[in-house]
């Protein structure tokens, strides 16, 4: 699915993943950072171009890059899949260690899906060793509704995630909390 969203807010903007993001796409995947917390990913530029390829074919899935918006260099990914019947799942939700475009990220993110799309509820999923985005969203007041046990293999293990399922009615309390964090992190964008 070739989208057309552009959304930029607080020094950062989305905008659609292309294929010439491939190389891009896999150093951050496979840094240490992503190491253990993100699902297995394409080994190497040909492989990811391959998969975008694919995922251009879809519906109902929107996969973005994070650019800061005064240079329009590339910080991080995130996406909104698994549309259906109003619900979406957040997701490949990365961004480069040192970079403070999560909170602003996540903002443009969660607009997207409630405020462009329409949506009703985002899910979202974090390994549950992911300490520092289980944090992020227990900081921004994401409701957090269980865990679901061996329902991912990253490096050929089952794993357990944090859920957290966040509705329309709750995006405006957790807008106000990612507004506070994007506007202390704007300065150094």
């Amino acid at each position: 699915m070739v989208h057309n969203i552009n959304v930029e807010k607080f020094g950062v903007r989305l905008r659609p993943v292309r294929l010439e993001d491939a190389e891009f796409i896999v150093r951050l995947r496979n840094s240490p950072l992503a190491a253990g917390n993100i699902g297995d990913s394409a080994p190497d530029k040909a492989s990811q171009e391959a998969w975008l390829r694919s995922y251009f074919e879809r519906a109902n899935d929107l996969y973005f890059i994070v650019e800061r918006v005064r240079d329009s260099r590339a910080v991080g990914t995130c996406g909104i899949y698994h549309i259906e019947r109003n619900v979406g799942q957040g997701g490949r939700w990365l961004i480069e260690p040192g970079v403070p475009a999560a909170a602003a990220s996540c903002w443009l993110s969660f607009h997207t899906c409630f405020d462009i799309l329409g949506l009703e509820v985002v899910l979202r999923r974090a390994v549950e060793s992911n300490k520092e985005v289980i944090s992020f969203h227990r900081r921004i007041r994401n409701p957090c509704v269980g865990l679901s046990a061996n329902s991912q293999v990253i490096n050929g293990k089952r794993i357990r995630l944090v859920e957290f399922r966040t509705t329309k009615a709750d995006w405006f309390a957790i807008s106000t909390e990612l507004e506070h964090y994007t506007c202390m992190a704007e300065e150094f964008l």
